[in-house]
């Protein structure tokens, strides 16, 4: 049996929380002055695997519907030493 990934450890935390309506959320992150890890992207795309509607909007957003994902992405960029802005909104067409 293999070791469960940061993402994942991270992702649990928040799994038994009860979804908060249908907000959007965005996350917005840097990481000042140094490029973030190769294993930063892997466990990005593991927490965006495990909702259907979220995505990489550019390089440093992030977008879901999911709040526990949301918390999730943001609890896993403070891991790597970026800084994070996180926003709820409505999403209009």
């Amino acid at each position: 049996m293999g070791r469960d990934s940061i993402a994942d450890k991270i992702y649990e935390k928040y799994r038994e929380k009860e979804e908060e309506g249908s907000h959007t959320w965005l996350i917005l992150y840097d990481f000042n002055e140094v490029k973030p890890s190769t294993r930063f992207w892997d466990n990005l795309k593991r927490l965006q695997n495990k909702s259907e509607d979220s995505s990489l909007l550019q390089y440093s957003v992030f977008m879901t519907h999911d709040s526990r994902i949301a918390e999730a992405v943001a609890d896993l960029v403070r891991y790597y030493d970026g800084d994070v802005l996180k926003f709820r909104g409505k999403l209009v067409p």
